[in-house]
């Protein structure tokens, strides 16, 4: 599974893909004995009366993806800058297997920001889960982080990471 590159302590950007509303929960419990991630999720989720509550009792922080959400990115920028880990999607939403989307550069600017490494995790198995096959989750070696280099660099190095993540 590669829970062995998840570094103890200090700032962590965990990067994942999303297949399902499972995979959420599903890491935090898989890293749970070496991290305790918050999560960036979009709103919309906390305002669901059962998901919002437990959402919210993970630490998770509400983002408004409808635009650059500011107080969304110093909450998550506080997090790292006090060594703490966060996860994030960076494809910004739900992401069918064999299907893709470009990933945001949101990944890039918070680790530049922080200068914390991204450790690539890909999820297995929640497409069809409960049903499908069994559930798997698959960590690489941390990435060192981004440097602040232009809209062109954060793209690459989001492609990078999203690389790095589906080959695992």
């Amino acid at each position: 599974t590669g829970l062995e590159h998840v570094p103890r302590s200090g700032a962590l950007l965990v990067a994942c893909n999303h297949v399902s509303l499972v995979d959420p929960p599903l890491l935090a419990s898989t890293i749970a004995s070496a991290r305790r991630p918050r999560f960036l999720g979009k709103k919309e989720l906390f305002e669901i009366p059962l998901l919002g509550w437990f959402f919210r009792a993970l630490g998770a922080i509400p983002l408004d993806r409808g635009g650059a959400d500011i107080g969304a990115m110093r909450e998550a920028l506080a997090t790292l800058e006090k060594g703490g880990a966060l996860a994030i999607f960076p494809e910004g939403t739900r992401v069918r297997p064999g299907q893709s989307r470009p990933p945001k550069t949101g990944v890039s600017f918070l680790s530049a920001r922080s200068g914390a490494p991204v450790l690539p995790v890909r999820v297995l198995g929640t497409a069809d889960f409960p049903w499908g096959r069994p559930l798997e989750i698959r960590f690489g070696a941390p990435l060192p982080a981004a440097k602040d280099e232009g809209r062109e660099a954060a793209s690459a190095y989001a492609r990078a990471v999203m690389e790095a993540v589906n080959t695992l």
